[in-house]
């Protein structure tokens, strides 16, 4: 489905991001990790067709991806704590009384090994084990 959006609309969208992402700073020591998660999750939020560290980190403006590389891998802040902000952010302003949240997995065939999860396994769109990758999906 494509959606018409203004310039101004984009350019809010980018505010409120900046604004919710600022959101998480304490939970980084230093500014460098704060530049980089931000990197990251636009890189998410981004229209790329793949999404990898070498693409988010060229979308960010960096020469290679070795700052999303350190991040993810050496730096210092906590998942749990992120997580802990992230579901206090969604309760507050996305609940619903009647809302509600539906868990599953998805399966996709894969041929190579190299992206994160491929394995052997049952794969529910072939019904025996294949070379797959597993998503947890959330939706609400």
């Amino acid at each position: 489905m494509l959606v018409d959006v203004t310039e101004e609309q984009l350019g809010w969208w980018a505010e409120e991001l900046a604004i919710f992402l600022g959101d998480f700073d304490h939970l980084f020591a230093r500014p460098e990790p704060r530049e980089v998660f931000a990197d990251l999750v636009e890189g998410l939020l981004s229209d790329l067709r793949r999404k990898n560290a070498w693409t988010m980190s060229a979308r960010a403006g960096h020469v290679t991806p070795s700052r999303i590389q350190k991040f993810l891998n050496a730096a210092s802040w906590s998942a749990d704590a992120l997580l802990d902000e992230l579901r206090g952010y969604v309760a507050e302003h996305l609940g619903d009384p009647v809302g509600s949240l539906v868990l599953d997995d998805t399966q996709v065939r894969k041929k190579g090994t190299k992206s994160v999860g491929v394995a052997p396994q049952h794969c529910g769109v072939t019904g025996d084990v294949r070379n797959c990758q597993v998503m947890v999906m959330l939706t609400y």
